[in-house]
């Protein structure tokens, strides 16, 4: 049976799909049985400690906690009640003594049924941006204010905390989800938008997301209109970094025998249709594959890829990256 998934029709056309799809209840959480087995506790109930959910990027730590607040706390008093900060915005000790602490030492709403609890929850994201004078400063908070507050840290690298605040909490590792999970959830974001793509199709995008579900929908919402277009050429660019096989491997022909001309063109094709970023990807993984790049130029070559793929993010031009990779590539291997 199709996955379904709510959705708030009068606010959808205006959120991205990582929020318009994000779970909006415990149970919607996939693959983390062990803190929603946890957390459903807490909402009947049961003792609530500070957490810290840590694992890699895209595996549902955001998403558990705000839809653990979302049905712990009515709509009315939940601002009153839930402070949410990403940590990587705002890394030093300011943000602990003028948010964090005056959040805390504000007083419980009374406007709210008498079984709700008694308790207001920080959840603070990339806790493991704060600089170490910040987490100091932030455990000293934990432990004043404990009867009213409770604190849902996040972060990818527990090893970045100091240990005086991750033993004050509950850990709980988030495991990466399994392909099936993802492809599915993917398949049922496609459903909900009318965007029609095969299963292998769901696969590409999920390895082009390494594993982070909130990129592959991120990538997913991004790919949405071309999909919808009919245009296959421009499909397969976009899912596989090139507009088909044939120019990666007239590509690499043209680096191995120092074809210049050759290679400038073919960039030139390359930028007009296809995202840099994957291609690269692809086209060192097929030099790879067909031993074009010996092993001591292996690590050179991997961290050449890195730069350029970092100055593309960064918004650097796409054009002179490439190309600036491939004659490297074509020097290297001479």
């Amino acid at each position: 049976m199709a996955e379904q998934i709510e959705v708030d029709n009068k606010k959808s056309k205006v959120l991205t799909w990582t929020e318009k799809y994000r779970p909006k209840t415990l149970d919607d959480i996939a693959h983390q049985d062990e803190v929603v087995t946890m957390l459903k506790g807490a909402l009947q109930g049961k003792d609530l400690p500070h957490l810290l959910f840590y694992g890699p990027p895209g595996t549902g730590k955001t998403s558990t906690a705000l839809a653990f607040c979302r049905q712990l706390f009515p709509r009315n008093i939940f601002q009153d009640r839930v402070l949410d900060l990403n940590a990587s915005d705002e890394r030093g000790i300011s943000v602990v003594r003028q948010k964090i602490q005056s959040f805390s030492k504000t007083s419980l709403s009374t406007n709210c049924k008498e079984d709700v609890l008694k308790l207001k929850i920080i959840i603070l994201d990339e806790v493991d941006a704060m600089t170490r004078e910040a987490q100091a400063a932030m455990r000293r908070v934990i432990e004043d204010f404990s009867k009213t507050t409770r604190f849902i840290l996040i972060c990818n690298y527990v090893s970045r905390l100091i240990p005086p605040v991750v033993s004050r909490c509950a850990k709980f590792r988030f495991k990466s989800l399994p392909s099936e999970v993802q492809v599915q959830r993917l398949r049922t974001i496609c459903d909900a938008e009318e965007t029609p793509m095969s299963n292998d199709e769901l696969m590409q995008v999920m390895e082009y997301a390494e594993g982070d579900l909130r990129r592959a929908v991120c990538t997913l919402q991004s790919l949405a209109p071309i999909l919808r277009s009919g245009d296959e050429n421009a499909r397969n660019c976009y899912l596989r970094g090139s507009s088909d096989s044939a120019l990666i491997s007239n590509l690499c022909k043209s680096v191995r025998v120092s074809n210049v001309p050759q290679i400038i063109s073919l960039t030139k094709s390359i930028t007009k249709s296809c995202t840099g970023v994957a291609f690269m990807r692809h086209c060192f993984q097929q030099m790879l594959q067909e031993n074009i790049i010996n092993d001591e130029n292996i690590a050179v070559m991997g961290k050449l890829v890195a730069t350029c793929e970092k100055r593309i993010l960064d918004g650097c031009d796409l054009e002179n990256n490439l190309l600036n990779f491939l004659l490297t590539l074509r020097e290297t291997i001479q």
